[in-house]
């Protein structure tokens, strides 16, 4: 452009001025983020320091190591169970034996997946009983991998699929 172009431009567009840089600096006012402040790391208790009726129960449990699209089945209830124990009707001590015995067959057998109907504690006085205790005692064992709710087919949040570790 010459300068009668300039001239005819301001003529044509009056405030408009001719840039010689096309270049726009896009960092020239970017504010930086503040970092946000750090909190205090929770503290780590090992599970067998305090016992199990004293944990707070979880809705489900995935170790840190299973990947994302092998909890995603888990949860659809996409592999079936191999084996599956209903422990409605027993006691604690009871259901906690079975479940041992039923745990130890399993792994024996070298099952990956398992089913436990622990029901929901509708008849219960009080709230659930064997529904936190399963899950309580399930967190604390290293054999398993991985819990959660069933789904509707397979008893809904009165069972629980269990991923065990390869043996």
């Amino acid at each position: 452009m010459t300068a009668d172009d300039d001239s005819e431009m301001d003529r044509l567009i009056p405030g408009v001025k001719r840039l010689h840089n096309d270049r726009v600096n896009v960092y020239r006012h970017r504010e930086r983020k503040k970092p946000e402040p750090r909190t205090k790391p929770r503290e780590v208790v090992a599970p067998d320091e305090f016992p199990i009726e004293s944990r707070p129960a979880q809705s489900s449990y995935f170790n840190t190591g299973l990947q994302v699209k092998l909890q995603r089945k888990i949860r659809q209830g996409a592999i079936r169970p191999e084996a599956t124990i209903d422990l409605h009707g027993y006691r604690q001590h009871e259901a906690l034996d079975a479940l041992q015995d039923f745990l130890s067959e399993a792994l024996r057998r070298q099952y990956r997946m398992i089913l436990i109907v622990h029901g929901q504690g509708y008849r219960s006085q009080s709230d659930a009983i064997l529904k936190p205790l399963v899950q309580r005692w399930l967190s604390s064992r290293s054999q398993v991998l991985a819990w959660c709710p069933a789904q509707a087919r397979d008893g809904a949040a009165g069972a629980s699929y269990v991923y065990l570790r390869a043996g």
